[in-house]
């Protein structure tokens, strides 16, 4: 299934991409999902989601005194519908459309936050975060940026458990609706077995590295990965026009 270069660099892509949402609570897809599309296009989206849905699972139990479902139902509540919509927007709209204009937006938003417009976890940011999250992220399949500027301002501690619990109820909600629709298959589970020690190693990782990730690192490294992943969306949506 893999050539053992490929194979190699997957598993680098996989473990940055682990250890880094372990420290910030945002980064796998971001860092990991443009190496492992140009390995191999089956390995999006579903190994990338069941990925990630086991380090969420990691990470809810390492920040589990620190989480706090009332919020997170908030935004999930909130993405159901967002979600619904997206599904029936596709069908009147092209892909194009929403990836290039879920992009700017997000770019924006990530540029009014530098200009003393604060954004902080508040019921009502956390219900647009989950909306426009299952709007993009079934619209474009990068649901992520909404939701973690949401956070931005947040307690580091509050934000990486909040953000995992919200990963792994979205990812599984994501995988379930995969499985229903018949988009998974047995090859895609033998894709992603390979992969998982370094979900593992990864996660590990982050706990070595942690005492180095201040709360001040959080706010720029949401902005820069947010931003990074909107310039891939734009990018393969225009190469592809």
């Amino acid at each position: 299934m893999y050539d053992s270069v490929f194979l190699i660099t997957a598993l680098l892509a996989v473990t940055a991409g682990a250890a880094l949402q372990s420290m910030a609570g945002f980064g796998l897809a971001v860092v990991a999902a443009p190496i492992l599309v140009l390995i191999n296009p089956a390995l999006l989206p579903v190994p990338i989601l069941a990925m990630g849905c086991i380090l969420s699972l990691l990470n809810c139990i390492r920040y589990r005194q620190q989480l706090h479902f009332s919020n997170i139902r908030i935004a999930l509540l909130a993405r159901i519908p967002g979600s619904i919509i997206g599904v029936v927007l596709l069908t009147l709209l092209p892909t194009a459309f929403f990836a290039i204009s879920f992009s700017l937006l997000i770019m924006l938003s990530v540029l009014l936050t530098y200009q003393h417009i604060n954004i902080t976890h508040s019921p009502r940011n956390l219900a647009w975060a989950g909306f426009f999250s299952g709007l993009m992220g079934t619209t474009t399949s990068v649901g992520g940026p909404p939701i973690a500027l949401a956070y931005q301002n947040s307690a580091l501690g509050i934000a990486r458990a909040e953000l995992s619990l919200y990963f792994l109820i979205g990812t599984l909600m994501s995988l379930v609706l995969l499985f229903l629709s018949g988009n998974t298959n047995y090859y895609q589970l033998q894709l992603t077995l390979p992969l998982v020690p370094a979900v593992c190693v990864g996660f590990g990782l982050s706990l070595l590295l942690d005492k180095y990730f201040i709360q001040a690192y959080l706010k720029p490294i949401i902005a820069l990965l947010s931003i990074s992943s909107c310039c891939l969306i734009l990018f393969k949506t225009i190469s592809t026009l």
